[in-house]
């Protein structure tokens, strides 16, 4: 939190302005991130090696089948669950070729996104529509500066810090990243979690390809693209390990401001993209080693 004051306090000094908008408008960009972080780290948490390498492809293909109005364009409802399912159906994919077929994480879960680009890729070219109606209205309202989308954000990781941390499913999920064999010896059903969390992923990740859609009020084939290694990145610099066992939504929602807030300051003092990709990157990398060094398990 003192990484991400730090930043806003730059920022003032870049300006010559303290802003409060400023602040609340990287915060709403950062609850996008905060989502996709979380998805990533439920399955990052799950066991070393463990990454979710579909989850820009299920943002995007999400966001297309909530803008298709499939169910009718009115049918904001309906467009919603239907969205759903589809990172329902992609979490169930990816648990099913890592349990049963006994595939690599990040291989199964990287075809399982290139075959969700195809139908992208096939489908882009259709029809799509703004989702407005109420869904819109009250995703874009402000109240004090807070918009009703980083309500919805805030809500949706609340909801996911308490599966996390509050039920027999968080409990086993954090059992098995720490130790596969004691969880297994303690009765932890390690498929049926797996698919428990994959599938969490999946929704998360379709959730956010829904309210992308609707608030930026359009879609494209690239709008997942940048979730991928920033979900990553947000994980890490949150304080989660990579080698599983450990969640914080909390930080996790931390490090995607953080990141929010970096990528600003180098917009405002002008960097270049390549520049930009280079620090972010080095911030990354430092959280990395940095948590290496200060681990328990190294002492």
């Amino acid at each position: 939190m003192v990484a991400a004051i730090s930043l806003w306090l730059l920022a003032g000094m870049v300006t010559g302005t303290l802003s409060i908008s400023f602040l609340l408008a990287n915060a709403t960009i950062a609850g996008f991130l905060a989502l996709a972080g979380t998805a990533q780290m439920s399955v990052i948490a799950s066991g070393p090696g463990n990454f979710d390498l579909s989850l820009p492809y299920v943002v995007t293909f999400g966001a297309y089948v909530m803008s298709a109005g499939l169910l009718g364009q009115g049918n904001i409802s309906g467009s919603v669950a239907l969205t759903l399912l589809v990172g329902v159906a992609a979490g169930a994919v990816n648990a099913a070729l890592i349990v049963r077929l006994r595939i690599p994480a990040i291989v199964a879960t990287l075809s399982t996104g290139y075959i969700l680009y195809s139908f992208i890729v096939a489908i882009q070219s259709g029809g799509f529509d703004r989702v407005g109606g109420l869904f819109e209205v009250a995703l874009r309202v402000r109240f004090f500066g807070l918009s009703g989308v980083l309500a919805a954000a805030a809500l949706t990781l609340a909801a996911a810090g308490f599966l996390l941390s509050r039920t027999v499913f968080g409990v086993q999920l954090h059992a098995l990243g720490q130790n596969a064999e004691a969880a297994r010896l303690a009765g932890v059903r390690r498929g049926w979690l797996l698919l428990g969390t994959f599938v969490l992923s999946g929704v998360l990740a379709a959730w956010l390809g829904i309210l992308l859609a609707v608030y930026q009020g359009g879609v494209s084939a690239d709008l997942g693209r940048s979730y991928l290694l920033g979900s990553v990145a947000a994980v890490v610099i949150g304080g989660t390990r990579t080698i599983g066992g450990v969640t914080s939504v909390i930080g996790t929602a931390i490090g995607a401001l953080v990141l929010t807030l970096a990528q600003s300051d180098l917009i405002l003092l002008q960097f270049s993209i390549g520049a930009q990709y280079i620090i972010q990157g080095s911030i990354v990398l430092a959280t990395v080693c940095l948590t290496a060094i200060w681990s328990p398990d190294r002492r």
